[in-house]
């Protein structure tokens, strides 16, 4: 896929997952920038770390280009329009924030971005072992061996979390024999009942997009002080505000303000560095002081460098992969479910959506769900034809919600691990011994005229919007203080 337009998105209706805006995302080009231009600082990627820094950049003085592979701006906010309502969009990419998110809360406010809560009023939907069951609140009616064995697993992630520091993970006390551990492993030496090992991998799936064995338990106590020090703020208040209108506008927004500083359809293909680095795309070469390299690790990795990147960092682009997700937002003319005294939202250890939420714009109208095929749960689906995604995908929400649920209006999916510049959701991660193995190097550290940004780069809010933010405006710093 060359550029995004070229998705692999299912459409009853329409389709996307990060929230295309042409004509917006266009009106942020720079078609007086030309190749062979040199500038102070050029920047790879458009979305919320990219467009960051190049605001940093620009309020310290320094000239800057930014490069986008796409046709559009926002990476992986990405927001599909809703024909017939007043701006509603259905988000196929990151939504959400919450207490906590103090970036990107602030630049919505300064972006005239209003926020609204999560609908979350009624009784959710708990599928197991074959049997629906409705509850109130956020503890899922499992058995009472189950509950106490998931409250020893929050229990204990916590208090080893606060032994972890979250700048430099690979340093905390016992970190080698921790870091050798999978997720998986520990959730199945804390509890002895099947039905919590599934809930406690579901949850994990919904945090990484990818399954327990594959995520190294440090990673995960650094991503939980990384995020405040609870488990539960990774699988419950961090999605507890979305964005009037979608996310996808704060990067239109932003870019925007940039006055023609930004080139779309611009992938780079190669750098030149030394002492200036020049960025060559199929377009031509563009020249700068410095550089900032945005994109999620595997896209990075699959760049050409010369000379080549030093060879622990090379080593490690090639061990921290993207995780397995489908985003799938199935639209109605109501919300029928909140009628029902339902929130619209599922637990479920049986795939392959396992979780749901009521995704609805602020009016409740239309009415919108949102589930995901996630890791070893959605794996199988990622190369099957839309059609058959489509159909399974419903046919989870008609077992969780009824016949009436199978039956959208519209239907729109995303399959992240398609898209050439993104290559998975919802982030990258250290399967176990990576973080210990590489030390240091796992931190996002300079390398000559190169910095590095991207979510995944954050040590607080790894994987989130506020993350994206926080490196962008981290490597801007980084490139104010070497020029």
């Amino acid at each position: 896929m060359a550029r995004l337009r070229r998705r692999e998105v299912l459409a009853a209706g329409a389709g996307g997952l990060i929230g295309a805006s042409g004509v917006a995302a266009r009106a942020t080009a720079a078609p007086g920038s030309r190749s062979g231009a040199s500038y102070d600082v050029i920047i790879v990627g458009a979305g919320l770390s990219g467009l960051t820094a190049a605001h940093v950049l620009r309020r310290g003085g320094r000239s800057v280009l930014v490069l986008e592979a796409r046709d559009r701006v926002g990476g992986r906010n990405f927001d599909v329009r809703l024909p017939g309502t007043n701006g509603a969009v259905a988000e196929l990419g990151g939504q959400w924030a919450g207490p906590g998110q103090t970036k990107v809360l602030a630049l919505a406010r300064r972006l005239g971005v209003r926020t609204f809560p999560t609908y979350a009023q009624g009784q959710s939907v708990y599928f197991h072992d074959g049997t629906r069951r409705t509850y109130p609140g956020s503890v899922p009616p499992a058995s009472p061996a189950a509950l106490a064995d998931l409250a020893r697993i929050i229990a204990g992630l916590n208090a080893m979390a606060r032994t972890v520091p979250v700048h430099a993970p690979w340093t905390a006390r016992g970190a080698r024999a921790i870091d050798e551990r999978s997720t998986g492993e520990y959730f199945d030496s804390v509890a002895s009942t099947l039905e919590a090992r599934e809930i406690a991998r579901v949850a994990l799936r919904g945090v990484y997009g990818e399954d327990a064995e594959m995520v190294s338990l440090l990673d995960l106590l650094a991503a939980i002080q990384g995020v405040g020090g609870d488990f539960s703020t990774l699988i419950g208040s961090a999605q507890s505000l979305r964005f009037v209108g979608g996310p996808e506008q704060l990067s239109r927004r932003l870019g925007a303000r940039l006055h023609g500083a930004i080139r779309l359809g611009e992938p780079v293909i190669e750098v030149n560095w030394g002492r200036r680095v020049t960025l060559v795309t199929p377009t031509g070469a563009f020249t700068a002081g410095r550089a900032i390299l945005t994109p999620p690790k595997p896209v990075i990795g699959s760049i050409r460098f010369e000379p080549e990147l030093p060879a622990i960092l090379d080593q490690l682009l090639q061990r921290q992969p993207m995780g397995a997700v489908i985003k799938i937002n199935a639209v109605y003319a109501r919300p029928f479910w909140r009628a029902q005294g339902l929130s619209g939202a599922v637990v479920s250890t049986t795939g392959p959506v396992q979780l749901v939420y009521d995704n609805s714009p602020p009016s409740g109208v239309p009415g919108v769900l949102v589930g995901f095929m996630e890791g070893n749960a959605g794996r199988p689906y990622l190369s099957l034809p839309a059609a058959r995604r489509r159909a399974a995908a419903l046919a989870c929400f008609a077992r969780y919600f009824g016949a009436a649920a199978g039956r959208p209006t519209a239907y729109h999916d995303m399959v992240w691990a398609a898209e050439r510049y993104t290559r998975g959701a919802y982030s990258t991660y250290n399967p176990p011994g990576v973080l210990t193995s590489f030390g240091r190097a796992t931190a996002a550290q300079p390398v000559g005229p190169l910095h590095f940004a991207g979510d995944g780069t954050s040590p607080l809010w790894p994987g989130y919007m506020e993350g994206a933010i926080r490196s962008g405006e981290r490597a801007a710093a980084e490139v104010l203080r070497s020029l």
